[in-house]
């Protein structure tokens, strides 16, 4: 019972600074003092400036010994399947445009990890347990970087291979990944005031990324894209977290206690790195805003459940 509480109230320690800051955004978004190409602003600094940032922190934090490969490629497997199945389900059922149904996909695999798993793990858990979530953050910065080259493919009409691949020299998770890797690389300990310049940027993208959030769903919504929200919040918090526990658990054979991280982040809030590039693309960003918001509500019960069960 007490650690339930414990949890409880991270979250909601959590949960009230986000609520706060998206509805700020949504109240300046009705009375018109923010608009929508306000949002689109901002989330251009968000994606361009503070996700490479926030990569090269990530990639920073890895304690590359400590990788328990079996464990992620498990959770992969997951990630990929709902991946597809959002892809699909908003090619197929809700006859979106192609560059849409990526970034959809991408919703209902991509967990917030940021900002709602790694705080708590830090908090609760020893150093074994928090690295398999690092290691899933760093991962989905390069299976968005994968994204963001499927988008650019699409996006380009007969372009080659080489000027894909040359353009991709400019993908932001890409350039904060590469920086990361150059830094950890070079023989002698650089000043830390390197890696703290990282970790100042990267904090400000999700307090901004959740601004301009409020700011769009501010925006009149069509049934379309309501439904198609409500659709990648349950491939989040239901299938996602399910999937995981049969792929991981029943199928991997791994204790719930020494996965228990992996299965929190499976069952986290959809991550806002869909959100963020969606103006870049010129791709409807508000059945993404909606799903943001319902499983940031849905993970306040369903994380601590997942924090606490037992086999």
């Amino acid at each position: 019972m007490a650690n339930f509480l414990a949890f409880i109230e991270l979250l909601f320690n959590g949960v009230v600074p986000v609520a706060f800051i998206s509805f700020f955004g949504f109240y300046l978004g009705k009375t018109n003092i923010f608009s929508y190409e306000d949002a689109k602003t901002i989330l251009k600094f968000v994606g361009m400036v503070a996700v490479p940032a926030m990569s090269a922190d990530i990639v920073l934090s890895i304690d590359f010994l400590s990788i328990d490969l079996t464990l992620y490629f498990l959770y992969f497997w997951s990630e990929i399947f709902v991946y597809l199945l959002g892809f699909l389900t908003a090619k197929l059922l809700f006859r979106v445009g192609l560059k849409e149904a990526i970034l959809i996909g991408a919703a209902s695999a991509f967990a917030n990890h940021v900002l709602y798993v790694y705080p708590i793990t830090l908090l609760e858990f020893t150093s074994d347990k928090i690295n398999p979530v690092i290691n899933i953050m760093a991962m989905d910065v390069l299976l968005l970087s994968i994204t963001i080259l499927l988008l650019d493919f699409v996006s380009t009409k007969d372009i080659s291979v080489g000027e894909l691949l040359k353009k991709q020299m400019f993908n932001p998770p890409l350039i904060g990944l590469g920086i990361g890797f150059l830094i950890i690389t070079i023989p002698f300990d650089p000043p830390k005031g390197i890696g703290r310049i990282f970790e100042f940027i990267s904090t400000a993208a999700a307090p901004c990324a959740l601004f301009a959030l409020g700011i769009i769903l501010s925006i009149r919504i069509d049934k379309n894209q309501l439904k198609l929200g409500l659709v990648v919040s349950f491939f989040r918090l239901v299938v996602h977290p399910l999937v995981a526990f049969i792929i991981i658990i029943l199928t991997g054979g791994y204790e719930v206690d020494s996965a228990r991280t992996t299965l929190m982040v499976a069952a986290a809030p959809v991550g806002l790195m869909a959100f963020t590039f969606a103006p870049k693309y010129k791709v409807r960003s508000e059945a993404i805003a909606i799903s943001i918001f319902w499983t940031l509500i849905g993970s306040l019960f369903l994380i601590p459940f997942v924090g606490i069960m037992k086999m």
